[in-house]
């Protein structure tokens, strides 16, 4: 009897665990670049096969690489995606200079070497994944929210020979602008010239703005300091977002660019946020896309 009440509890334990609980069990390091090594925290389906497709998720200005994953976790196992979430700490990759513009130029704008660069952990890290999970396709995503979607658009304009098959980028705050305005906030020494931006704009970008991201107030000593400079891009995230895929159409225009980027404005009731609004929206464009 004693035996039995043993197996019984060790079944419940195992029954009754926690999504969290697996979870946190689903993490790996990458240290396949130059600089330096990465947490990597994922999500994927029960089993994978042969139609499970890889997207990156970039995390927010909380360095909050776990809670992104698991912001995904119920999209992995129901749309057949393995998701990686990268961390870019606070200490190795400071401020917005090191993680939302890419740690491409120091805060006195001193140019960091490429292999250093934050976005040049991307490519490397998805090679990998593929192969760590014998995925049968090299087709694979990219997404970020607020701060990772500052990340993720500026990867597009400054990297656009990556192989990536869609980027998406979500609520940014503010934008790399198609103007002459001084990098970070126009191309005037951004290094980014026309034939970038007519490959940038060559391959598929989707940019998701939320209807309810209206707030007209900073929210953090960074956006307060620059608030002028950010206001010209429009009222709020969504003015600001609505705004420069304009000016991006305009520009593939006067570079005569056939242009497959997109906008999609989700019908948001709750500002900001990223889990129930954003991910359901992205991760069915990129079950689409990645086929």
């Amino acid at each position: 009897m004693i035996k039995f009440y043993q197996h019984f509890f060790l079944l419940a334990l195992l029954f009754f665990v926690s999504p969290s609980a697996i979870a946190a069990e689903q993490e790996y390091s990458f240290s396949g670049w130059s600089g330096s090594e990465l947490p990597v925290f994922y999500a994927s389906p029960s089993k994978i096969n042969k139609a499970t497709r890889l997207v990156v998720v970039m995390h927010g200005r909380r360095r909050n690489a776990e809670e992104y994953r698991n912001q995904w976790q119920e999209a992995a196992e129901d749309l057949n995606l393995l998701v990686i979430v990268p961390e870019f700490s606070e200490k190795n990759f400071p401020q917005v200079w090191g993680f939302n513009y890419g740690n491409i130029k120091t805060e006195d704008l001193v140019p960091i070497p490429e292999s250093l660069q934050a976005f040049s952990a991307i490519g490397p890290m998805a090679e990998e994944a593929i192969k760590k999970f014998k995925l049968k396709s090299d087709h694979w995503g990219i997404y970020g929210h607020g701060a990772g979607a500052h990340f993720v658009h500026r990867y597009a304009l400054h990297r656009p020979d990556a192989s990536y098959t869609l980027a998406i980028a979500a609520n940014l705050g503010w934008y790399l602008s198609m103007t002459d305005q001084a990098w970070p906030f126009g191309l005037r020494d951004s290094g980014i010239d026309d034939l970038q931006l007519k490959q940038a704009f060559s391959k598929y970008f989707l940019l998701m703005l939320g209807r309810a991201d209206t707030s007209t107030q900073p929210n953090t000593p960074y956006v307060a300091e620059h608030f002028d400079t950010i206001k010209l891009q429009g009222e709020h995230r969504l003015a600001r977002g609505r705004n420069f895929f304009k000016s991006a159409v305009t520009k593939s225009k006067e570079l005569d660019e056939f242009f497959k980027w997109g906008m999609v404005e989700v019908p948001t009731t709750k500002g900001h946020s990223n889990t129930e609004q954003m991910v359901p929206y992205a991760a069915e464009m990129f079950y689409a896309r990645l086929r």
